[in-house]
């Protein structure tokens, strides 16, 4: 067969240069196409090199070769509206993502977990449970969290089962191909990415590939929510309505001592829970696991007590309703101590009336504003609102004004509620600038 893997991607466990390394194993003729090749991908194209299958046009489009093709595979990145894209559609090639092709090939079931905020926290929490559990020979997590569970489809076997987090522009892949996984879990729905489509509608729809595609045998997992009770009717298989009041899986986590703080957190546990069950987890392993998972790094991390200062890494708040469940988190309400939160970006088309309306009333909060796209309308709504803030023209100025503010006893969050380009590689690097900047405070 003659393929083409549409992005490439810069992780090495990612998914452009996991399916490209899946393909040129099993002997295919492989061209890999990435229009937007930036160095970051060279340890990619160069692991890929080793195989004579396997050729390269990197830096530009290349609509032309597409209609020899046999297959296309698309990265998670690629737009829908890329001219291969098209042309494959023109002339009626099947077009794939790495998700699609591993659900096709995957020898045991696969759950897929999405939503707007708390997919990571939940699929990291549900794999630990169901590993746990000894119900499988072994439980396999990946997928959005940087590492494509195509890395490790050889030692997967029927005995196992697999839990992987989707994004919505996985799931838009996995739409295309007519593909869902057997079990689907919704967390939320809040608005986000909506510099990428072209209203809420379409972004709902994206996430609403996680079932779409199931057969009447399989089942998703729907928050007990109104908003949810049309997608609950168009359901192929079974649906089950999770973290009602006085369900087993509400009860179950409140009883459990949670190490994960915020409400928020709480429900990201009652929707892990709600799978468990269903799968036939014993409650008493689930307790156990509820009690011992510390969370994610990037997500609330507290990387550091400095001073008596504690320093919080949620870099993944992306989103002003990310950073407002942050802010629930710590509070002074005295304002004795303050909540020093370093906040701003890049625009993806939301809106920071609500989050200005929160910190309007928040006496122990003190906003550090990074630069970016957001900015002006950051500025605007805190100005409607009265929120006063300082300008910090990169993360370490802000670090610098919080040393003559902090004291003792305070918490120093960088929450950004908005994307992270322009200052920085990704909210991953962001994370780590921070990190990096931690360490060395008060020296």
């Amino acid at each position: 067969m003659k393929i083409l893997i549409l992005g490439l991607g810069q992780y090495p466990k990612g998914s452009g240069v996991a399916v490209a390394l899946y393909f040129a194993r099993m002997k295919h003729d492989v061209l890999v196409v990435e229009p937007y090749y930036t160095e970051a991908m060279g340890k990619n194209v160069a692991r890929l090199k080793r195989f004579k299958n396997v050729r390269f046009v990197l830096g530009k489009h290349a609509t032309h070769r597409v209609r020899e093709m046999d297959l296309m595979v698309r990265h998670q990145r690629i737009r829908s509206n890329e001219p291969e894209l098209k042309a494959a559609r023109r002339y009626g090639i099947p077009i794939e993502s790495e998700l699609s092709v591993f659900l096709r090939v995957c020898p045991a079931p696969v759950i897929g977990i999405t939503g707007t905020r708390g997919k990571s926290t939940t699929t990291a929490l549900l794999h630990s449970i169901l590993k746990a559990s000894k119900l499988w020979r072994n439980a396999w997590l990946g997928g959005n969290i940087l590492v494509s569970p195509l890395t490790y489809l050889e030692e997967i076997t029927e005995r196992d089962i697999v839990i992987l987090e989707m994004s919505s522009f996985q799931l838009e892949g996995l739409g295309e191909a007519d593909r869902s996984p057997q079990v689907g879990l919704m967390t939320n729905l809040m608005r986000d990415h909506l510099n990428t489509y072209a209203s809420m509608e379409e972004y709902v729809e994206a996430k609403a590939q996680i079932f779409r595609h199931q057969s009447p045998e399989d089942v998703v997992l729907l928050p007990a929510g109104r908003m949810f009770d049309v997608f609950a009717s168009e359901v192929p298989g079974t649906v089950y309505r999770w973290g009602k009041k006085g369900s087993v899986e509400e009860k179950l986590v409140r009883r459990s001592k949670l190490k994960l703080k915020g409400e928020h957190n709480r429900r990201n546990a009652e929707a892990a829970v709600s799978v468990a069950l269903l799968l036939g987890v014993k409650q008493r392993v689930i307790k156990k696991r509820l009690g011992a998972f510390k969370g994610l790094e990037n997500r609330q991390e507290i990387v550091g007590v400095k001073n008596g200062i504690t320093f919080v890494n949620d870099t993944t708040s992306t989103t002003p309703d990310a950073t407002f469940a942050a802010m629930n988190v710590y509070r002074f309400p005295k304002a004795k101590n303050h909540v020093h939160l370093i906040f701003g970006g890049a625009d993806k088309e939301l809106e920071f009336d609500e989050v200005a309306k929160a910190l309007a009333k928040r006496k122990d909060v003190i906003v550090y504003l990074l630069p970016g796209t957001a900015e002006k309308k950051i500025e605007a709504a805190f100005k409607k609102h009265n929120v006063r803030s300082m300008d910090a023209k990169n993360v370490k100025e802000a670090i610098v004004a919080i040393k003559t503010y902090a004291s003792r006893g305070d918490v120093v969050l960088l929450s950004p509620g908005a994307a992270s380009f322009g200052l920085f590689k990704n909210e991953f690097d962001r994370g780590e600038q921070f990190k990096k900047l931690v360490k060395s405070y008060g020296r």
